[in-house]
């Protein structure tokens, strides 16, 4: 009878895949993908010809959609027993680009490395993998961690090395972000607000001291501080962004209409992609995108409010994970924050990037239907028990 009940639920695990989730999914990377090949077509002319972008990504896209697949099939049970590998691998790939040859150097930062014909960012890679890394160490302390941050010593040291290896790639940003994401799944996990607040205050000084370290830095952030006087400059990208966002209005010039990404917007394809998608969509299309991110991050959070430890924690920390992605993202596209070069999820082009939004989002997909599988065997051995009293 209990191997009868096992198989059941192997079959009620399979068809526990929240089907809304990951529709929602597609069509925001479907979207994101046309986003690209039209907002970016004036920059492709310019360098290779009109497919040059959209060919290139929509192989990477193919590629990450698989594996998005993948981390949706992967038994959390193995995801966990792989994440001591994947942590030391994750740490030799953030090496890599400062250390070997292998490096490569775009836009005076070396967060690359080559692969044949294409490049890999390792730090985009690292960031669901710390993620599920954090969850997996509080889950296995989480009495602990309550009574006493200093538990958590080991873990943070290993997220300070990454975040010293990814600053060394002159991505100051990316670094900020993991040390962020840290800090809030220490929060969720219920370790001491005084440590929280110690923790806080030394990111605070670390970014300080790592934005006062260079005087690109220092000058984006007069820039930002002072845009009337940069604007022609520093904030140059930014004002540009904004134009093509004021004239795309309530319902934009239409998919394919807009003028100003054709060169007003200097490298739209990556982190201002948005910029010229609102131009040619306007409020309309912001309203839409943000319609669908809301619906995967609050359904995701809504179905993994009753899930246990580990399934809670990994799964709030992906959704905090691509939350911030795209708030920044949009911060900076529209002035409300100094420019950075976060990429915003399934929009930007760049293989590494939209790899991760889809590892992301398939762990993400795959921890509700662990969650949704574990309460339904649940009530099923609680249906079997009362059957039998």
């Amino acid at each position: 009878m209990n191997k009868n009940l096992g198989v059941k639920a192997q079959r009620i695990d399979h068809r526990s895949i929240d089907w809304h989730l990951g529709g929602a999914v597609l069509v925001v990377s479907l979207v994101g993908l046309f986003a690209l090949w039209s907002g970016s077509i004036g920059f492709a002319i310019r360098n290779g010809g009109p497919f040059s972008i959209i060919g290139k990504q929509f192989i990477l896209y193919a590629i990450s959609m698989m594996c998005m697949v993948a981390a949706v099939l992967l038994p959390i049970k193995m995801l966990r027993a792989l994440l001591p590998v994947a942590i030391v691998l994750g740490l030799i790939g953030l090496a890599l680009p400062i250390a070997t040859p292998m490096g490569v150097t775009i836009n005076n930062a070396r967060r690359w490395i080559k692969l044949g014909s294409f490049t890999l960012q390792p730090s985009e890679i690292w960031k669901p993998v710390m993620v599920l890394y954090l969850a997996s160490f509080l889950d296995r302390r989480k009495e602990s961690v309550i009574e006493s941050g200093m538990t958590t010593i080991p873990a943070l040291v290993m997220v300070a090395i990454a975040a010293v290896l990814i600053f060394l790639q002159q991505d100051f940003s990316t670094s900020i972000l993991v040390l962020a994401i840290a800090l809030a799944m220490l929060f969720l996990a219920g370790t001491p607000i005084v440590f929280i607040g110690s923790l806080s205050l030394f990111m605070l000084l670390y970014g300080a001291l790592m934005i006062f370290s260079s005087q690109y830095r220092v000058q984006r952030l007069v820039g930002y501080l002072m845009p009337g006087h940069h604007a022609q400059t520093i904030n140059y990208q930014m004002y540009s962004a904004l134009r093509a966002i004021q004239s795309g209005g309530l319902l934009g010039k239409g998919i394919g209409l807009g003028n100003l990404k054709i060169s007003s917007i200097p490298e739209v394809q990556s982190d201002f992609i948005f910029a010229a998608f609102v131009e040619e969509t306007g409020f309309l299309g912001v309203v839409v995108v943000m319609a669908l991110w809301a619906f995967i991050l609050f359904r995701a959070g809504s179905k993994l409010s009753g899930a246990d430890y580990f399934t809670k924690l990994a799964g709030f920390g992906l959704i905090t994970l691509l939350s911030l992605q795209v708030l920044l993202n949009l911060a900076v596209v529209t002035g409300v924050m100094p420019t950075t070069g976060l990429a915003l999820p399934f929009f930007s082009s760049g293989g590494s990037a939209t790899l991760m939004s889809a590892i992301s989002c398939g762990i993400l997909i795959n921890l509700v239907r662990d969650s949704a599988s574990s309460a339904r065997y649940s009530s099923a051995r609680a249906a079997k028990g009362a059957a039998h009293d």
